[in-house]
């Protein structure tokens, strides 16, 4: 095998993405065997800012309970949960951060790191550059895949917000397609996160439930994730392709 070919085997993308992910990239921080970032544990009440958008950021959040909401100009982008990192979207110490970031469960624990340390630590150690580079390209590809979600037409729009929703934050009992999406994910955010008014939300939900693709019990949304992905083939087939990016 020569050099070029070893070199591309080893950076492939599906490799580096599984040896450098979120989870790899926590436990590199932990490892305190040739240097040592600060860290301390802190706690969120609901509708706090973690970070301010606009402002000097010199931290690095790791998110080990609760939801978190980005926003940009008041306009949702994300959301975040345990196991995600959060004010890392640069390099650039002491950089205005380009997000706000505000806690929407009842509670939200981070860690907290001292970014400057971190960076540090990251360009000291063989290949810790790449840690940061999958972070970019999954952020970045989050937001492209919202501005395709973002050109679809509302009921489309809604249907694979709540999609994406149930795969990534939705919980389940026992061998079933129904899953429940957390209290904090409600009519409000759905509509904030698919850019629409609460009444187009409403009345698309509402459809929804009539078709039983959703069910409403106690402010909870359930999903029936097999029939919610049916009805969207059924409306387009070109969807199909958008659902795989959009629910990556």
């Amino acid at each position: 095998m020569g050099y070029a070919t070893e070199m591309h085997f080893l950076y492939n993308t599906k490799i580096v993405h599984e040896a450098f992910n979120k989870e790899r990239f926590f436990r590199f921080l932990q490892d305190d065997s040739f240097s040592c970032a600060k860290k301390v544990t802190k706690e969120y009440s609901k509708h706090e800012v973690l970070i301010k958008e606009k402002e000097k950021n010199e931290g690095l959040f790791f998110i080990e309970e609760g939801y978190v909401m980005a926003t940009q100009k008041n306009r949702v982008v994300s959301l975040h949960t345990s196991g995600d990192i959060i004010g890392f979207e640069d390099l650039i110490l002491y950089s205005h951060a380009k997000y706000s970031f505000k806690a929407i469960s009842d509670k939200v624990r981070i860690i907290k790191y001292n970014k400057a340390e971190t960076v540090e630590k990251i360009l000291n150690a063989q290949e810790g550059y790449l840690y940061y580079y999958i972070h970019l390209q999954n952020t970045l590809q989050h937001l492209r895949t919202r501005e395709e979600l973002l050109r679809l037409p509302s009921e489309q729009r809604i249907s694979l917000v709540l999609l994406r929703f149930a795969l990534s934050y939705g919980m389940k009992n026992g061998n079933t397609t129904k899953v429940w999406l957390p209290k904090y994910i409600n009519k409000g955010i759905i509509a904030k996160y698919s850019n629409l008014n609460p009444n187009t939300v409403t009345v698309t939900l509402q459809k929804l439930e009539a078709a039983e693709i959703i069910e409403s019990v106690r402010r909870e949304i359930y999903v029936n994730v097999e029939k919610l992905q049916d009805k969207l083939l059924e409306c387009h087939r070109e969807v199909d392709t958008k659902i795989k990016r959009i629910c990556e």
